[in-house]
Order: structure tokens, then sequence, then C-alpha cells
């Protein structure tokens, strides 16, 4: 399984991430425009990966703490973007892999907002690793070193990330417009420096954009969701009575690291708690609802197990769950709501003459397992009843919501909105594994 971690299409799409964000450049300059956003200051790392295809180091060892890398989009140049970013890290991570002529570095010293009037640092530039030239630098060694030193030939490393974010949004022509922001430390730098624009919150707008994939993102999707698929049937196929829902799940983060993604979660017979300790049945019916990503990119996929021979309501159950997914798929197209697809989805249950209740929801799926926007409920967010549109992979969940029917039963696969429909983005399988 190791040189599944290194084919050529992973190698590929690596590669490409080197080069550009997966970001779709046309989609987010409309939504700008729809906004009267002139640019976009971002600091999650989800963004900043969106953005430039780098997820900030720092963010994996310090979360929850605020941003010390940004991404910035200027909609005047959807060519030229802008990088915010320590010495250290743009070493230290940013430039492996990558050396990018698009993106212009703002390189500072310390994390803070406390420098001097013009932001520069006091004192020479010291070089951050010493050549002892014992021996010669590496490949990687040399390329670190070449990449820091073109940057800070291009412009001196600011003081600190305050005095940088600034320079980078007065350089790139945002300081006076109006600009979305994605994280409060972006809003109060740009307070303290009495920002003459205006800066609005843009994490819908975030989420507007990345509805509609790019093409890189669409390969990234495809990968990520084939991985889980076989991952998750990998695990059904072992299962046995006696095992717990804690090794399933267990099972199931070995499964997909051996193809190359990591495990988000192993929902089993309705339980997602990993302190579980439940244990299968012989006769049980079950439903395994697995999502994994690679390289942030999410696969979500479900199917029914029978353990033996399943009561007669359970297998129904499971009958229902697979028709009702059947028969929105063949509907699906660009135009549709979210409500519709819940209404045709149980209409044609009901008119097959199942009485099962399927729980159908659709959502958006991308760099989260819902990647949607939201409507803005006293500060929380609720499910709009979203269009579909050509460019969108989706996901409707078909669980079914009776009890005492001998188990639980699921249907769920990724499907890419087309002009005319839809198709899926990874092979299909049968609804039912049965053991």
């Amino acid at each position: 399984m190791i040189a599944n971690l290194n084919s050529d299409e992973d190698a590929l799409l690596l590669a490409e991430l080197g080069q550009r964000g997966p970001i779709n450049v046309e989609r987010a300059m409309a939504v700008m425009d729809r906004h009267g956003l002139d640019g976009l200051v971002l600091g999650q790392p989800v963004n900043v990966f969106h953005a430039l295809g780098h997820w900030p180091q720092i963010a994996r060892t310090r979360a929850g703490q605020p941003a010390g890398t940004f991404a910035l989009i200027a909609r005047a140049r959807p060519d030229r973007w802008g990088l915010v970013i320590s010495r250290f890290l743009h070493q230290y991570s940013w430039a492996d892999g990558r050396s990018r002529s698009d993106v212009g570095v703002w390189l500072y010293d310390a994390l803070g907002d406390d420098a001097p009037a013009d932001g520069r640092r006091a004192g020479a530039t010291m070089p951050l690793f010493n050549d002892r030239g014992a021996v010669p630098l590496s490949p990687i060694e040399q390329h670190r070193m070449d990449v820091g030193a073109q940057a800070e030939e291009e412009r001196a490393a600011m003081a600190d990330s305050g005095a940088a974010l600034v320079a980078a949004m007065r350089d790139l022509g945002l300081w006076a417009g109006r600009i979305g922001y994605d994280e409060p430390v972006i809003a109060e730098v740009c307070l303290r420096h009495d920002h003459p624009g205006r800066i609005v919150p843009a994490l819908n707008a975030l989420c507007e954009i990345r509805l509609i994939k790019s093409d890189l993102e669409r390969r990234l999707m495809a990968r990520a969701a084939a991985a889980n698929v076989a991952a998750l049937d990998s695990t059904g196929r072992a299962i046995r009575a006696g095992a717990t829902h804690r090794e399933l799940q267990d099972l199931f983060r070995v499964e997909t690291a051996q193809r190359g993604n990591s495990a988000v979660f192993l929902n089993v017979d309705r339980v997602s708690a990993d302190h579980s300790l439940g244990r299968i049945v012989e006769g049980q019916t079950l439903m395994l609802d697995g999502v994994s990503h690679f390289l942030n990119y999410h696969g979500d996929f479900a199917r029914t197990v029978f353990v033996g021979e399943p009561p007669r309501s359970a297998a129904r159950a499971a009958e229902a769950a697979a028709f009702g997914w059947q028969a929105v798929r063949e509907r699906l197209r660009p135009g549709l709501r979210y409500s519709e697809i819940c209404t045709i989805g149980a209409n044609a249950v009901r008119k097959a003459g199942y009485d099962t209740i399927i729980g159908f929801g659709p959502h958006s799926v991308g760099l989260a397992h819902t990647d949607e926007p939201g409507e803005d409920h006293g500060g929380f967010w609720r499910k709009p009843d979203i269009m579909l549109e050509a460019g969108m992979i989706l996901s409707v969940d078909c669980p079914v919501m009776d009890i005492g029917i001998g188990g639980s039963a699921h249907c769920e696969d990724l499907v890419l909105i087309t002009d005319t429909g839809c198709e899926p983005i990874h092979p299909l399988h049968d609804p039912v594994i049965i053991l």
C-alpha cells in the first residue's frame, strides 16, 4: 500500500499545489464583485490554504491561537497574491516544494503589533540558519536559502506581523478599499492603524467561493473520495460479530492511512462517539458512514452492512434508503434547491410503497464535510435552501430514521453537479455489504 502514497497522480497534485492554490479564481472574483469587496485578507488556515495551497504549519501546533500567516487577494489583480508570514516559517515551511513569482511576500520577525511607526526592524538582518560550510548544502537547504534571500531582496522584513500586514495591504492597493476578513486580529490591526476603508466579515462569502470547485479541486476531491470509498468498503467487509464500535473506527483510521487519506470520523450504527464500546451481533444490520480527507479535501461515503441474515424490517429499510438515493440522483441538476431534493426523495420512497422514513440531507462537500454558506440567526448559522450550481460537489445523506427495525441503514455517494445533471466522482458500489 505504500506505493499508493507516491503514485504519479498524487505527485502531480502535490506539484500543482506548490504552484497555485486550489481556489476557483473566476468564482472568487465574481463573489467579491457581488459582495462589493475590493479584496480579501485571510488568516484562518483553511482559507490561506484555499488561496495559496499552503496550510500554515503553526496552526497545527498552536490550534485556537490568533493567526500569524495571512493570504491577501485583490479583486483588481487576480494574477497577484499576497503572503504575510514570519521569516522563520517562510523558510521552514512555505519555501519547501515551491518557488512562486506570482506571490508577493511580506516577512516579519515577531508576532505582535507594536513596531515603530514605519514598521521596520531595528538593526541589520541576521541569517536564520548558520551555514557552517563543512559540506555542501542539501537541495532542500539550498532551495530554502535561495527562496528566503529572494524574498528579502524584494522587500525588507518588518519588525512584527501587524506592520507586515499593513504594508501588504498598502502595497496591494487594499488599504482604502472595502475588505473582507476572516480573523478578528485582522480587524484589530486595521483599527489600530486607522484603516480608512471598510472591513467586513467574509466567512459566508468565502463559503460561497468554495461551493464551485476549480479543476484542481475536482481532482483532489476525486482522489480523496476514491480512497475513502475503498477504506470504508474494506472496513465493512472486515466486520464480524463481537467487534466493538471502537475497533471498527480504529480499523477505518488504518484503512484510510494506507490509502494516503486522514480519517475524520466513522459513524457505526448511528454512533459517532469515539469511546463507544457497543458490540456488533450476529443478524444485525448497521450503517457505516465514513469521512476522511486527502490534502484537506474530503470524501464522504455511506453503506449498509448485513452481518448475517437481517430481519425483514431492516432489509426493507436498507432497500428504501438505496431506492431513495437513486431516485434523487436521477433528478439532480442546476437550479434545484435543497428543499426540492428532500421532497423528491420523500415522494419517491412513498410512491414506491415504502413506509420507511429517510432523512434526506443534501450538503456541499469540499474543505469540510459540510462546506457551504449559512444564514445568520442571532449569531448562529442555520442551513439555507441552497440552489444547485454546475461545479458543486454534493452529498445527499439518506439515513433511515426509524428505530426498532433491527438496526440502521444509510446510502450516500459524492456527485459533481454538471450542466445537465450529475455524475459520481468515485466508483459506485452496491448499496449493501453482505457478510
